[in-house]
This record gives structure tokens, sequence and C-alpha cells, in this order.
């Protein structure tokens, strides 16, 4: 899985490209865990270009989540396509989540 991370402010941008799922998953912590590690602590998942994310892809999301929040931080997800949207209502996290329309939306939420 391609993820790329840029920087906008005090935020990082994580650009995972393709499924989140079982397979994936694991690269996707471990970005999340480096960023954390450089001491970024607010995390924003673009999800333009994720056509879909398992439940193992879900709990990603929690456990950046909670490790953020550990370092005084917290994460969004941002440009979630209707297959991805419909996946966390269905799971519940839309409300244990933050999530916005747009990027611009989402780093709102986190500044």
């Amino acid at each position: 899985m391609e993820i790329q991370v840029t920087r906008e402010g005090d935020v990082a941008v994580l650009s995972p490209l393709g499924r989140i799922d079982s397979a994936t998953s694991p690269e996707v912590e471990q970005v999340v865990d480096q960023q954390l590690a450089l001491g970024s602590t607010r995390l924003l998942f673009d999800l333009a270009h994720v056509d879909y994310v398992s439940s193992a892809g879900l709990r990603v999301f929690l456990v950046a989540g909670k490790k953020a929040q550990r370092a005084a931080g917290r994460i969004a997800l941002c440009n979630l396509s209707p297959t991805v949207r419909e996946i966390l209502v269905i799971a519940g996290f839309d409300r244990v989540l933050a999530t916005a329309a747009s990027r611009g939306e989402g780093l709102a939420k986190l500044i």
C-alpha cells in the first residue's frame, strides 16, 4: 500500500491509496506510529483514494485515535467515499471518529 504523508502546519496528513484491510492495515498503523514518534499528535486521514475499509481498517482508526489522545492529540477522517462513509455509519464509528467532507474542513477540526 502506498501512503503519502504531508504536513499542513502542525497536522500530519496521511493519504493512503487503495483498500485498508487486514493485509494493509499493519502498514497504516506503522505510519501512524512513525508520525506519533516524530511528535505529530494531530493526524488527518485523507481517504479520497480509499475505496474500502474493513474491520481491520476501522481498528487502525480507533487505535490511532487512542494513541493520539494519550499524546494530547486527536485524529480526523476526511474525503470519505460513499462506500467508506456507509461502512463507518453501519459500524457506528461516525459517532466516535471526527469526519469531514473536505481536507480543509478536516484540518479545521484538528486546529
